[in-house]
């Protein structure tokens, strides 16, 4: 509810920086009438032709205002879910995680969590009975995602969850 409350104060904000915008505008090229009867003429009447310059002026002030909202709407509704699962822990971020493990994925990390987090890759290879070559595959996308670790130990490697993962999933 909190994030509705903000992107609807941006859009007002928007919405009056930019009419701000547009009646400072009115005041600069017609200077000698009155603000507000300019303003009126402008809206009642559309651009006089002595205000040509306002048209891609103001359209230039709306489509900037419109990017900033837009900016702003996805600092304050993205960010600090991005927050959340960098900082890790917590059940409910590895949750979130789990769910977005694919069916080959769950089951290498599975296997990891068995072995209280650390095994040899071409024993997690057996256990979670997938070809060498798929379970590499599986060990090197966990890794990009930064779910696990790779360490080579001569002809094999040593998987191990990362702190976070790992902790995350026994609290």
């Amino acid at each position: 509810m909190d994030k509705l409350k903000v992107l609807l104060i941006i859009l007002l904000a928007a919405t009056a920086g930019l009419a701000v915008s547009i009646y400072i505008l009115a005041l600069i090229l017609a200077p000698t009438g009155s603000p507000l009867s300019v303003l009126a003429r402008v809206l009642a009447g559309g651009f006089s032709p002595d205000l040509t310059i306002l048209i891609p002026l103001s359209s230039l002030l709306f489509l900037s205002t419109v990017l900033a909202s837009m900016v702003g709407v996805v600092y304050f509704l993205v960010v600090p879910e991005m927050k959340d699962y960098v900082s890790g822990g917590g059940k409910e971020t590895i949750s979130v995680v789990l769910r977005t493990l694919k069916p080959d994925e769950r089951k290498v990390v599975e296997v990891l969590d068995a072995h209280g987090g650390t095994y040899l890759q071409k024993f997690i290879t057996k256990e979670a009975g997938l070809s060498r070559l798929k379970t590499h595959r599986v060990v090197a996308a966990l890794s990009e995602r930064g779910i696990v670790h790779v360490e080579e130990r001569g002809n094999t490697n040593e998987v191990s969850l990362v702190d976070w993962f790992h902790d995350g999933m026994h609290q």
